[in-house]
């Protein structure tokens, strides 16, 4: 079983309802850990990603790397330890919203919005904290399950039932019936935001520098921009932990008439992570590093 399935297996979600953010932090933490130490190939695996980047670290290093890996999963199944309004409430009052005006300003100018994420920090946070804001947001992601593809709509309506969130319209990469390419494209022109990944490897993705090292990533976003044809607004968006259950959302805005827009992606995510490497769970992955001798 990996830390994934075990962090989200029925028993875990079971024994964090109702409780208080800051226990179920803590049950999390120590669960998280706890089984991070019976698998040591996992600490060896951020080791081998490190040394791969060139990037100097040390034991307790690695053990911050892999605590802040557990509070994504702590992250994730926050909502479930109570209702909407409770899950309003934690981030109305623990999240840094201030930059967040940058987006609306893009919405007011008539153009499409991208907001593009990386395996970084509180990721899981970023599209129910814009929601907060009734901004007309459409997250694209893939569910493993059919069951959790439903589990995410139930829980988006309820959110938006309780009045404190706007709507969240998922757009389901795979999904029979649908082109995500095609959905991608069409909440662009109609002048709304989209939410997707920028650090993950598809069919469609470009090579780019990354510490200095050549990696495959953009998820093809590059291709979506020009295939969209229309005014888009590119950000970067960044949720950094900045204390127990405190948070800073961060947003770059990235000018796609210069240079290659998914580059600057990667240029901005290897500066966060410079600055909070600990957050950067992506170093808990395979990452797709391209062969020197392809």
């Amino acid at each position: 079983m990996s830390l994934s399935k075990y962090l989200q297996s029925q028993e875990i979600i079971k024994s964090i309802s109702g409780k208080s953010p800051e226990n179920a932090r803590s049950l999390i933490l120590d669960k998280g850990l706890s089984w991070l130490a019976d698998h040591p190939e996992e600490a060896e695996l951020v080791r081998s990603n490190l040394r791969s980047l060139d990037i100097p670290f040390s034991d307790d290093l690695v053990k911050r790397i892999q605590e802040h890996i557990a509070l994504h999963y702590y992250e994730k199944i926050l909502p479930l330890c109570g209702d909407p309004e409770f899950y309003y409430h934690f981030l109305n009052e623990n999240v840094d919203v201030s930059e967040v005006h940058t987006l609306k300003d893009a919405l007011e100018k008539e153009k499409g919005v991208l907001v593009t994420a990386a395996h970084f920090g509180g990721v899981e946070l970023i599209v129910p904290t814009l929601s907060m804001f009734k901004l007309p947001i459409h997250p694209v992601l893939r569910f493993t399950t059919e069951q959790f593809s439903k589990v995410a709509h139930k829980h988006a309506e309820d959110m938006e039932d309780c009045g404190f969130f706007g709507p969240i319209n998922f757009i389901e990469i795979g999904r029979q019936g649908t082109v995500a390419a095609l959905d991608m494209a069409a909440v662009l022109r109609r002048k709304e935001l989209l939410f997707s990944v920028f650090d993950e490897e598809t069919d469609y993705s470009t090579t780019v520098k990354l510490f200095g090292k050549e990696i495959s990533g953009g998820a093809g976003l590059d291709r979506l921009l020009r295939f969209a044809n229309t005014p888009v607004a590119v950000f970067n968006a960044f949720m950094i932990r900045a204390g127990i259950n405190k948070y800073t959302l961060k947003f770059i805005e990235i000018d796609v008439t210069e240079g290659n827009p998914i580059q600057s992606m990667f240029n901005n995510l290897e500066k966060i992570a410079e600055e909070n490497l600990e957050q950067w769970y992506f170093l808990h992955e395979e990452i797709p590093f391209i062969p020197i001798n392809s």
